[in-house]
């Protein structure tokens, strides 16, 4: 079975490692069509996709072929198979376009909803549909296929507050996987919590961790509490300035995983390299000798500047679009 599996842009490589951890059978490719984010993989079953934790969408596909013209989808879609449209209530088409042809999406929606309809006589419905067809275009290759995710897999975190950003699930996944937290025993700690994100995939992905979850604000930290009661988690969050903590306090820490809020990323790089500066001597007070720091910065220079002011340490980075 082919399968097209979509995550964060930037992440591919994780995904394809968490992939081949789950499923060693599997083959997989990032970017088939050109498309960040996009991986292709063949494997016997979807069941394994849709418990994986680093991707958004999982679409099964059916057919692959070059076409040049409108008629070319409708006979590509007439002789593909599509058996769950067989009984079922209804169905839509859902499609993008990415050059090439210079078709609309609209246009590719009609001509293969016309051409399922034809074959298959399954009524299309495009609010209340049972199943959701994809016919994609990437420059002049059709991808068609059935949607195996009605939401995305990242829409799994019930947050006590909608604050106004937010990590996403599958990010917080992939970090905790970058950090090498996502096996074995040790301690963790995310000393700007925000909503509970990191903390809450922690102990999803894994119940060996020793967590701990902080936040300087009182009312984010009621925020990540309520976060952690929807999850039913029980671990303390606590109200502290990160760059206040210390060995005494609550002991030394393996992995220090966490995503600075909204304003800090804002902030003026002569703010910037202070704050990295004061985190960062924090983070190394507490960390275990070999422990692992993940955290997301976008003023990238200034943080490796804190970083190199630290000492003896190596680190490594991934760009993400912003």
């Amino acid at each position: 079975m082919r399968f097209l599996l979509s995550g964060d842009h930037g992440l591919e490589d994780i995904v394809v490692q968490e992939l081949q951890e789950r499923c060693p059978s599997a083959s997989a490719r990032a970017n088939p069509h050109g498309v960040p984010g996009q991986i292709a993989v063949e494997l016997d079953d979807v069941e394994p996709l849709l418990q994986l934790g680093t991707i958004h969408h999982v679409l099964e596909v059916r057919e692959e072929a070059e076409v040049e013209t409108l008629e070319d989808v409708r006979r590509v879609i007439a002789a593909a198979t599509f058996d769950e449209l067989r009984g079922a209530r209804s169905f839509r088409v859902t499609s993008t376009c990415r050059g090439g042809l210079g078709l609309e999406k609209m246009e590719l929606q009609g001509a293969a909803g016309a051409a399922l309809i034809r074959r298959y006589t399954t009524p299309v419905d495009l609010e209340d549909f049972e199943i959701e067809i994809r016919v994609d275009l990437y420059g002049r290759r059709l991808v068609a296929g059935v949607q195996r995710t009605r939401v995305s897999l990242g829409n799994r975190i019930r947050r006590g507050r909608v604050l106004r950003s937010s990590l996403k699930p599958t990010i917080a996944a992939s970090m905790l996987r970058l950090a090498g937290a996502h096996a074995g025993p040790g301690r963790l700690i995310d000393p700007l919590c925000g909503a509970a994100v990191i903390p809450v995939e922690a102990a999803r992905v894994n119940p060996h961790l020793e967590i701990r979850a902080s936040d300087w604000d009182p009312e984010t930290v009621e925020t990540a509490r309520g976060t952690l009661r929807n999850h039913g988690l029980a671990f303390e969050v606590s109200a502290a300035d990160a760059r206040a903590l210390r060995e005494e306090t609550d002991g030394l820490f393996d992995y220090i995983v966490t995503d600075p809020p909204h304003g800090i990323r804002q902030a003026r790089r002569a703010r910037l390299t202070a704050l990295y500066s004061g985190l960062l001597a924090a983070f190394e007070r507490v960390l275990k000798p070999g422990g692992r720091i993940v955290v997301i910065v976008v003023k990238y220079r200034v943080f490796v500047a804190a970083v190199e002011r630290t000492g003896p340490v190596s680190y490594t980075h991934l760009t993400l679009p912003t």
